[in-house]
């Protein structure tokens, strides 16, 4: 594959103007400039994204009714054209050599199907923190290759940081049912059927601010998601009980440990033994612990 190939760059956006256009422009900006940029706009009640896409001939606005982070982006891919796809938040921003290093490894690591890396925060004034988000330097071979038993329960993908090959989403979609950690579920899903590879230096930048409305400070809501997580893994016909088990045990524990940091009391104790020999049932009732 020529390392020219169309880039889609979907931005999904929901009532929040602040960002967009930045966003937008951190991909204009880009070294690397056959790209098309797709804004989802999900169903905003407010009237700002066509107008500010009108401003950039290879930005094309589409509006749908709302339906979640999980709608706009299988809607984003549906309507892409592109032979590779990446995902963008209107509040978060690349960095210019991105697309052009992730495409050139892509083209080249003909067995790899995402290309991820770290990120650098940024404060609500684009201003960094300092703070890096990625692996640790004796982690970093963990997040390539087949990284799916190192992944599960435990980390995904930072959502400005992937590069994806356009046949992943053949079989790997996002959940349009889960409205609050649908990330997670569908980064270990696509862990499960592709090789990817990570690249150590920030490719993306990752606005962390106070917003009450970031869905990643919701934790209370992601309580219960490995149960769903489970259950889709169902559905992609897994069989292999071994396998099965494996991965039940790991989404309980780390559902129980989510449970037991969302807040509220008291804390569920299970012990190691029940775990190890049922977890089939724990991780299939992980919302019904509390109660």
């Amino acid at each position: 594959m020529e390392n020219n190939a169309l880039v889609s760059v979907v931005i999904t956006t929901y009532n929040r103007a602040t960002y967009l256009e930045s966003a937008i422009q951190s991909v204009v900006q880009q070294t690397y400039k056959n790209i098309e940029i797709i804004v989802v706009d999900d169903g905003s009640t407010i009237d700002y994204a066509a107008a500010i896409c009108s401003k950039y001939p290879q930005c094309t606005y589409h509006f749908k009714k709302n339906g979640g982070l999980s709608s706009s982006r299988n809607y984003g891919v549906s309507v892409s054209k592109g032979a590779f796809i990446a995902f963008l938040d209107d509040d978060d921003l690349f960095l210019p050599n991105k697309i052009a290093l992730q495409v050139a490894l892509l083209t080249t690591k003909l067995n790899i199907d995402c290309v991820h890396s770290s990120a650098m925060i940024i404060d609500a004034n684009d201003v960094p923190t300092g703070e890096i988000i990625g692996a640790s330097a004796l982690k970093e071979h963990k997040r390539t290759g087949n990284v799916f038993w190192n992944a599960l329960g435990v980390w995904v993908i930072k959502s400005p940081t992937p590069l994806f090959r356009r046949e992943v989403f053949s079989d790997i979609t996002f959940d349009e049912t889960i409205l609050v950690g649908e990330d997670v579920d569908f980064y270990q899903r696509m862990f499960y059927r592709h090789k990817v590879f990570y690249v150590k230096e920030p490719l993306a930048l990752y606005r962390e601010d106070d917003d009450p409305n970031r869905l990643s400070k919701k934790t209370a809501q992601y309580v219960g998601l490995e149960t769903k997580i489970y259950s889709n893994f169902i559905k992609m016909g897994i069989k292999n009980p071994f396998t099965l088990y494996k991965i039940a045990l790991r989404l309980a524990q780390a559902g129980i440990s989510r449970l037991n940091t969302a807040g509220g009391a008291p804390i569920v104790t299970i012990s190691k033994w029940k775990l190890f020999l049922n977890p089939f049932y724990y991780v299939k009732n992980l919302n019904n612990l509390k109660k």
